[in-house]
């Protein structure tokens, strides 16, 4: 009999500490059932995670474009002159910075002035302007043209759809009658900056908006062949310093 009662005790304890069908602890036995389900949910989850990778891999090498990163801001592109360089820029666009224009809103053009045509140097100045506009959500840009890149703007506004594409253009110290600087140097852009020639007659006193002129300015000869549009005398700078003079910027943020 007392060997009756222990093996009783002995089957109750484990009934109760392992689990069965009536047990309070059944629920963490675990079936066959409930592991099936739990493995069928974790292959579910993967399977979306691994039909999502695809397309997470596609929107992460998309372009740096898009509303979300537009640049709230009228684009500024800056133009240099013959033999010129984006860099001839750099003090006028850190005061531009200075005075809180963006950053993302400043463009430097660069084109080849020693050795291409003006015409193609604009028709390359109007796709440069295409390709950056949409990250402005296609505002009209401003350009800033020293020099010879007044002609090059100049053409682009006329012959390459620019007028609509900008709302001003500022030239410093441009030829737009010729110089007779021009016939001291040989290439097509100098020919083109020569008086009366084929380009300057095409395009016959249009395309111009602003320009800035100083009479210390030893390349435009004369100095008023620098005058075009709306015109302003700057400040009394040589040729290379219209670009750096705190007179001229302040000029040209009149008209911006």
């Amino acid at each position: 009999m007392r060997h009756l009662r222990a093996a009783r005790h002995l089957f109750i304890s484990r009934q109760f500490f392992h689990g069965s069908a009536g047990s309070p602890f059944s629920a963490t036995a675990h079936p066959p059932e409930a592991k099936q389900l739990k493995t069928n949910k974790k292959d579910k989850v993967m399977k979306t995670r691994t039909k999502m990778l695809p397309m997470l891999a596609m929107l992460a090498a998309l372009p740096f474009s898009g509303v979300a990163n537009a640049c709230n801001a009228d684009p500024i592109v800056f133009v240099h002159g013959f033999s010129g360089w984006g860099g001839q820029f750099d003090n006028m666009i850190n005061r531009f910075r200075n005075d809180g224009v963006p950053a993302c809103s400043m463009y430097k053009f660069g084109y080849n002035s020693l050795g291409a045509s003006n015409k193609t140097s604009a028709r390359n100045l109007g796709n440069y302007i295409s390709n950056l506009r949409p990250a402005h959500n296609n505002r009209q840009a401003k350009i800033i043209a020293h020099s010879n890149g007044g002609l090059v703007s100049r053409w682009y506004r006329v012959f390459e759809g620019g007028s609509t594409a900008t709302n001003r253009l500022v030239t410093l110290g441009t030829p737009h009658y010729g110089t007779s600087w021009a016939y001291g140097c040989f290439s097509p852009a100098c020919f083109e900056m020569r008086y009366n020639s084929d380009f300057l007659k095409s395009l016959n006193g249009r395309g111009c908006d602003v320009s800035l002129w100083s009479d210390r300015d030893e390349i435009i000869i004369p100095n008023s062949s620098a005058r075009c549009g709306t015109s302003r005398q700057t400040a009394n700078t040589s040729h290379l310093g219209l670009l750096n003079n705190q007179t001229v910027y302040n000029d040209i943020r009149r008209y911006l």
